[in-house]
């Protein structure tokens, strides 16, 4: 007992091993493993996201695209040409156009997949209109400025007007109104599409005017306004000789019209030649023209002319006329 007792009392008590002062605490190093993971996972969250979020903007993309709008060169649009009021105006190539059919005064336009009238109101119109009765004789810019507000009901007063200037110089005023809610539906005044004015050559008592209507259209009315021209009207002067020379011809003889046939076979200046036929004969005739722009018959026949008919007109050509008949003399006279 002894013996085993003393071999007790010298085994060694195993320790546990201490730490170094360079080992971390075991709190510290959880606590790093926790915010590394926090990290990671945060990380692989951001990514996720981002990688979803671009497949949808991809997808968003690929179902619906954003439209773009190629706007066509001014100078490949048709041409609008008033012959009653004798201007003109540009229009979009891809748009339609269609002519008041009653006044003549104007047309509208649309884009051809968009029709206006009569279904639908017009994308843009131009007109010609008298003036209100009290402001004929203001300037444009003056009467520009209260235009609206006296001509269209519920428009009540002036919201902004600007100088347009065509290209080929014309002057016009583009104007925008402030308006009373349409049969009284809703609260308050609203600002107008625009409205432009122009004048006519000559003619202070008339103005044309180009409404917007869509307002979608506005950059193609702003590209319109400025094509706006009057042209020189084309006259057919030998159509206007024919029937005066037919006029005249039936009036003073049994002629039928339907029967009666006109042709020129020269025109010079203000003065032609040509030759007339009906179902008893034919002859030749002259006209003139007068100082206000119509054609007179000077003499129609097939005798000789005598120099009496042409006291009126000393100028008429000696390659139409060379000679004629002076009846104080009784002798033919070479011009």
């Amino acid at each position: 007992m002894e013996e085993k007792k003393a071999e007790q009392e010298q085994t060694p008590t195993i320790e546990p091993p201490i730490s170094s002062g360079s080992t971390m605490p075991k709190w510290i190093m959880i606590s790093a493993v926790v915010v590394l993971i926090v990290i990671i996972s945060s990380a692989v969250a951001y990514l996720i996201g981002k990688n979803v979020a671009s497949n949808v903007n991809s997808t968003k993309n690929m179902a619906s695209p954003t439209p773009t709008s190629i706007s066509q060169p001014v100078t490949s649009w048709k041409t609008y040409t008033n012959t009653k009021h004798n201007y003109s105006i540009n229009y979009p190539s891809d748009w339609s156009v269609r002519e008041f059919p009653d006044s003549k005064d104007g047309a509208s336009f649309n884009p051809i997949d968009k029709p206006g009238y009569p279904d639908k109101s017009d994308a843009i119109s131009i007109s010609v209109g008298v003036k209100n009765g009290d402001y004929i004789n203001d300037p444009l810019e003056d009467y520009a400025k209260v235009a609206a507000s006296k001509e269209i009901q519920d428009y009540e007063k002036l919201a902004s007007i600007k100088t347009i200037t065509t290209t080929s110089g014309m002057v016009g005023y583009e104007t925008t109104w402030m308006v009373q809610p349409f049969l009284g539906r809703g609260s308050g005044l609203s600002e107008s599409l625009p409205i432009t004015y122009f004048e006519l050559p000559g003619n202070k008592a008339v103005l044309m005017r180009i409404n917007l209507d869509k307002e979608e259209n506005l950059s193609i009315y702003e590209d319109m306004l400025k094509t706006i021209q009057i042209v020189t009207p084309t006259v057919d002067e030998e159509a206007l000789v024919i029937t005066a020379v037919r006029e005249a011809i039936i009036a003073k003889s049994s002629s039928i019209v339907e029967s009666l046939d006109v042709t020129v076979s020269q025109i010079d200046g203000n003065y032609a030649k040509g030759s007339v036929s009906d179902q008893g004969g034919g002859g030749m005739w002259f006209a003139a023209k007068a100082d206000d722009g119509t054609w007179k018959l000077v003499w129609d026949g097939n005798g000789v002319i005598l120099c009496s008919d042409l006291t009126l007109y000393p100028d008429f050509p000696t390659s139409m006329i060379p000679g004629c008949y002076d009846e104080s003399t009784q002798d033919t006279v070479t011009r």
